[in-house]
């Protein structure tokens, strides 16, 4: 039998907005309530009709206790908004998708609360296709608390734990930033068909429907993303020739390794803010 979790979000922002939309289509006989200093900005990102209640203050909330809290704000503003929050949670489990914040410091922050979730879930969660990180201090967490957590996080895509907090920042590199990697191939590949004489119209439409089903057939398809690149090229033709300049010395192994330590290396520094 499917258990309702009452929900309260605060922060309903895109992310905010996704995940609280998420979890209310999938559990629509759920209470889900969102938090937002911008009611009407908020409302704005939710699917129409989702169900979510939007309030603009924790005050509003009245004597409601949730099950779940959601942090979904910024790190610089989490001083200011959760001693607010502290009774509010005191019975619920809490998880923050603010990034570079640990354990440590939002136990501190909401006076000594035990049942707290790290998650960093990317934009894809927009389309319910998102790929959420997850790390707890396990003995702090039940097999009850840690299955919430992974279910209301795989309604807006795919989940996975890591042990080390540490790892929160490497993921986010990888995952978190991800989407703006692939955002940009898709650019610079439409920019690469203007210089080889498309039409701008034509070579952005190419380059993005492209991107599309490939990324369609990687979910479809078991095989790894290197046979699938292989199983495309045909000896001494034009995909070989592409892939050679595009990996060669400097190329784009190099240049993506490059990206990923330059995030990973910021979200250590905002950790350590």
């Amino acid at each position: 039998m499917q258990v309702n979790h009452s929900v309260l979000v605060v922060g309903c922002g895109n992310m905010g907005a996704a995940l609280a939309g998420g979890y209310a289509a999938a559990h629509p006989q759920a209470r889900v309530v969102a938090v937002d200093r911008e009611p009407l900005r908020a409302r704005s990102l939710l699917p129409a009709n989702s169900g979510v209640v939007v309030l603009d203050t924790v005050a509003a909330l009245a004597d409601w206790q949730p099950d779940l809290v959601i942090l979904a704000l910024k790190p610089q503003v989490l001083g200011d908004v959760l001693p607010e929050l502290v009774g509010r949670c005191a019975g619920a489990l809490v998880v923050s998708i603010a990034a570079g914040t640990s354990l440590g410091r939002l136990r501190q922050l909401l006076g000594g609360q035990r049942r707290l979730v790290r998650a960093m879930p990317n934009l894809a969660v927009v389309v319910g296709c998102g790929m959420s990180l997850l790390h707890a201090g396990r003995d702090d967490l039940s097999a009850a608390d840690a299955a919430l957590a992974e279910a209301f996080f795989a309604t807006v895509g795919a989940t996975a734990w890591v042990a080390d907090e540490a790892m929160i920042d490497a993921g986010t590199a990888v995952a978190g930033s991800g989407p703006a990697y692939f955002f940009a191939l898709v650019e610079h590949l439409a920019a690469a068909g203007v210089g080889e004489g498309l039409p701008a119209e034509l070579a952005a439409r190419l380059a993005r429907q492209t991107c599309i089903g490939a990324a369609v057939l990687l979910a479809a398809d078991p095989r790894a993303p290197g046979e699938l690149k292989a199983a495309v090229c045909s000896p001494r033709g034009t995909t070989e020739a592409g892939l050679a300049a595009m990996e060669g010395a400097g190329g784009l192994p190099a240049v993506v390794a490059a990206g990923v330590a330059a995030a990973h290396r910021r979200a250590r520094e905002l950790a350590a803010d």
